[in-house]
C-alpha cells in the first residue's frame, strides 16, 4: 500500500494534534540506511546496480509508531520509503498486539514472515553485521502477510526457547522471469518456528506451508525462436497444440507450496560464526526447488569489525521430464519459463564495519557473484551508513 508524502505528512500532523494524554502513549522511533555501490565490469549487474554509482537500490528510511491503548494492548504501524521504490511511503507493519501473559502475546495485522533468522529486522541494517542479509538466502520474493501470529517465550533449563506460530495470507506483486511483475497469492498460509538459545548460541528451525498458492506469470516475458513472447501466449499455444496437461502441471494455480529453514549463530562479542540453510518448494508447478545456504564469520576489535560470508544457490528442478513434449518448438518455450525462476551460483563477500556513533555504523562490502547458469561473474562494491533512532 502506497502513500503519497503529502498524506503522510497530514498523518504525522493529525497525531501530533491530539490532546497531550494522547500523544504520551505514543513512542516513536526509527531507522534507515542511505547505501551507494557499483559494479566493476561494464556489464556487471548485482543486487539492482550496475557500473553507475547509484544510492536508490538499498537506501531507505523509515518511521514507527507504536500506541499503548492499555496494559495490554498495543498498535503498531511503521511506514517505509525506499529508493528502489521511488521513495514512495508504504505500510510495512501495521497490528495490534494483545499481552496474554507474561510470557505469551497475540499479534493481528499486516505483519513481517518470520521466514529467517532476521526476518524481524531485515530493513534495519544497524541491527545486523551485513551490509546487506546474504541474497543466496533472504530471495524469497514477498516479506509480509495479513493475519495473527502468536508468540510464547519459556524457560527449559539453562535454555531459553521462543516459538512463534502463524496463519494468514500474502497477496503482492512479486517479481518474476528476473525483472517483472507478476501477481502473487498465499492462502491458508500456517507455520510455526522455534528457537533455543543457549549462552551465546542461538539455534532456530522453522517451516510453512500453503494449499493455495497462485501466480499470474501470463504476462511475463519470453523468449521463444528469437522473439519476445508473454507466458499467456505461450501457454495458448500449447494448448492448441493439445499440451493442455503441461499447461496444468506449469500452471502455479492453488497448488501446495512449502518453506523449511534451519540456522544457527554463535556470538561470545569478540567473534561469531553462523549460517542458514532454506528449501523452498511450490509442488505441480514449473517452479523449482530453492535451496539456498550461507556460511557467516567475522571478528570485533574495539569499534570495529571485519566479517566474511560464502552463500550458495542451488536449485533443482522437481520432476523435469513431465514438462517434456514432441515439439521442439513449444519444448524451447517451456525450458524458458522453468528456467527464469531457476539459480545457481555462488556469493563471496568481504566487509568491514565502523561504529562512528552510538546508534549509527559505517559500513563497506565487497561481494563477488560467479552465476554458474549464465556463466557470468559480477563484482559490487557498496558502502552504507545504517542508523536507528
Amino acid at each position: 500500500m502506497k502513500y503519497s508524502l503529502v498524506a503522510c505528512i497530514g498523518a504525522a500532523a493529525l497525531l501530533t494534534g491530539l490532546p497531550s494524554q494522547a500523544q504520551d502513549k505514543i513512542e516513536w522511533s526509527g531507522f534507515g540506511n542511505i547505501a551507494a555501490g557499483m559494479t566493476t565490469g561494464s556489464d556487471d549487474q548485482l543486487f539492482g546496480y550496475d557500473n553507475d554509482l547509484d544510492f536508490n537500490p538499498e537506501t531507505l528510511f523509515a518511521l514507527q509508531a507504536k500506541a499503548s491503548l492499555s496494559d495490554k494492548l498495543t498498535v503498531t504501524s511503521q511506514l517505509i520509503s525506499r529508493g528502489s521504490d521511488d521513495f514512495d511511503l508504504g505500510v510495512e507493519w501495521a497490528y495490534i498486539q494483545y499481552q496474554l501473559t507474561d510470557s505469551a502475546s497475540v499479534n493481528i495485522g499486516k505483519l513481517r514472515l518470520p521466514f529467517y533468522m532476521y526476518s524481524d529486522s531485515l530493513d534495519v541494517g544497524y541491527s545486523y553485521h551485513w551490509l546487506r542479509t546474504p541474497q543466496s538466502v533472504y530471495r524469497v520474493a514477498f516479506d509480509n502477510y495479513t493475519g495473527v501470529s502468536v508468540q510464547h517465550n519459556a524457560f527449559v533449563g539453562d535454555f531459553i526457547f521462543n516459538t512463534q506460530i502463524i496463519a494468514g495470507n500474502m497477496n503482492d506483486d512479486i517479481e518474476a522471469g528476473g525483472t517483472e511483475e507478476a501477481k502473487a497469492e498465499m492462502n491458508n498460509l500456517i507455520g510455526f518456528n522455534t528457537s533455543a538459545i543457549y549462552n551465546n548460541l542461538t539455534m532456530r528451525i522453522a517451516y510453512y506451508q500453503t494449499n493455495d498458492t497462485n501466480i499470474q506469470v501470463e504476462d511475463v516475458a519470453i523468449e521463444l525462436n528469437g522473439q519476445e513472447q508473454k507466458i499467456g501466449d505461450f501457454f495458448n499455444s500449447l494448448t492448441s497444440a493439445g499440451e493442455s496437461q503441461i499447461v496444468s502441471e506449469l500452471d502455479v494455480s492453488e497448488d501446495k507450496g512449502t518453506f523449511a529453514s534451519v540456522g544457527f549463530m554463535y556470538d561470545n562479542f569478540n567473534w561469531f560464526v553462523g549460517g542458514e540453510y532454506t528449501e523452498l518448494e511450490v509442488e505441480n508447478s514449473y517452479i523449482p526447488k530453492q535451496r539456498s545456504s550461507y556460511i557467516t564469520a567475522g571478528k570485533r576489535f574495539d569499534s570495529w569489525a571485519v566479517h566474511t560470508t560464502v552463500g550458495k544457490t542451488d536449485d533443482e528442478v522437481v520432476d523435469a521430464e513431465r514438462f517434456n513434449v514432441s515439439s521442439p518448438v513449444l519444448q524451447a518455450g517451456i525450458d524458458q519459463a522453468v528456467n527464469s525462476f531457476l539459480s545457481e551460483a555462488t556469493y563471496t563477500s568481504l566487509g568491514a564495519n565502523f561504529n562512528i556513533a552510538p546508534s549509527a555504523v559505517l559500513k563497506f562490502d565487497v561481494t563477488h557473484s560467479d552465476d554458474k547458469l549464465m556463466d557470468e561473474s559480477d563484482v559490487l562494491v557498496s558502502a552504507a551508513v545504517q542508523f536507528v533512532f
